[in-house]
């Protein structure tokens, strides 16, 4: 079936849709753009960093930005192939673990792919590596332990 400029456009706003979802900490407006299997795979790309399945991973995002001092996420740019099926997104967040911490500014590119229904179905992060690492406790497989702790 041949992709649409309406159904490009309803791609787009599923994508900006996740990312204001993420900086404003709309949860149910992140999870609306989500299929039930998504998989984000973190900076690190190994299985620690990796989150399986849309409550998941909501569940997982709001546990780390809600804890924080400060966080900000800012879409920068985001393009979406002629099939509206891959997207490649530039982003730079702003994070402060504790009001003692200083303010860590990361850019990131995220690689994203959608499905035929326009979910989201993959978040792939890649990012430039900051002076200031981010605390350990983002990882997935350490916000449960590190809440626990708290």
């Amino acid at each position: 079936m041949p992709h649409s400029e309406l159904d490009h456009a309803r791609r787009e706003k599923t994508v900006e849709s996740f990312w204001r979802g993420v900086d404003t900490h709309d949860w149910g407006l992140v999870a609306s753009t989500l299929a039930e299997g998504f998989v984000r795979v973190g900076m690190r790309g190994d299985e620690d960093d990796t989150v399986r399945g849309r409550e998941a991973y909501v569940a997982f995002v709001s546990r780390v930005t809600e804890r924080m001092a400060f966080h900000r996420l800012e879409s920068r740019r985001t393009f979406l192939s002629a099939d509206g099926r891959r997207v490649l997104n530039e982003a730079v967040e702003t994070i402060q673990p504790t009001a003692a911490d200083e303010r860590n500014v990361m850019s990131f590119a995220n690689v994203m792919e959608l499905g035929e229904d326009g979910l989201i179905t993959r978040l792939d992060i890649y990012w430039k590596t900051p002076v200031l690492q981010p605390p350990a406790w983002i990882v997935p497989g350490n916000t449960s332990a590190r809440a626990e702790q708290s």
